[in-house]
């Protein structure tokens, strides 16, 4: 896929590893919260608590789009280049839809729940 003298994390790039690390944080802060309560039921003002319930699930629909967006983008730069540089961009694109589906399994029944 990618020669070995080169590796994954400065392939995928600073921002793009930043939205991947990012989308991975939103996922597994929620879980820790769910697995591991580290709040009382009175303490909702708590800053871990407001992190969990308010903010992620807020976050969550932005970084869905945003993913999207860097995806199609790394399907335009594939379908322009050629050789190392299309493979690369392919490995890209199948990590975001990875992180994408991950999201998705995450968020969508929370969602639902709270419809």
């Amino acid at each position: 896929m990618i020669s070995k003298h080169s590796n994954l994390l400065p392939a995928l790039g600073f921002l793009r590893l930043a939205l991947l690390i990012s989308a991975l944080l939103n996922i597994v802060l929620p879980l820790v919260e769910i697995l591991v309560p580290l709040t009382t039921g009175d303490d909702k003002y708590h800053l871990w608590s407001v992190l969990t319930n308010v903010i992620a699930p807020v976050i969550a629909p932005l970084l869905v789009v945003v993913i999207l967006f860097d995806y199609i983008m790394t399907r335009v730069r594939a379908a322009d280049a050629d050789g190392e540089l299309r493979t690369r961009f392919i490995l890209i694109g199948r990590i975001e839809l990875l992180m994408l589906g991950l999201m998705l399994l995450f968020w969508v029944p929370y969602f639902i729940l709270k419809l």
